[in-house]
């Protein structure tokens, strides 16, 4: 072997190894600007889901406040039929007493 070829092969093995370290150093850059990518990725799916889970809460609890007013206005119905009631029976209850206090007046 000549050392012209012996050069040759030396030059060779220090390309391959400066391409081995630059292939290094691009890998470990596609790596981080992957990892990084990914961050913002999970963060922007993070602020998604938390504006989902807020808007989900906010119309849950309008759904529960409409529920809750329709019961409370049937309750204020049932009250008000049931105090209508309470007055005519009240209005006949008193004619009732009335009409035993004036036979009982008159009879005597």
């Amino acid at each position: 072997m000549s050392l012209r070829n012996i050069k040759q092969i030396k030059e060779a093995e220090e390309k391959a190894e400066l391409l081995k370290k630059e292939a290094i150093t691009q890998a470990k850059q596609i790596i981080a600007s992957a990892n990084e990518e990914a961050s913002i990725i999970l963060d922007e799916a993070k602020k998604r889901a938390e504006t989902n889970r807020l808007n989900f809460l906010k119309n849950a609890e309008s759904e529960g406040q409409k529920f809750y007013d329709d019961i409370i206005k049937e309750a204020q119905t049932a009250c008000d039929n049931v105090l209508k009631k309470a007055d005519v029976n009240m209005e006949e209850a008193s004619s009732i007493i009335l009409e035993r206090i004036v036979k009982t007046s008159g009879d005597s």
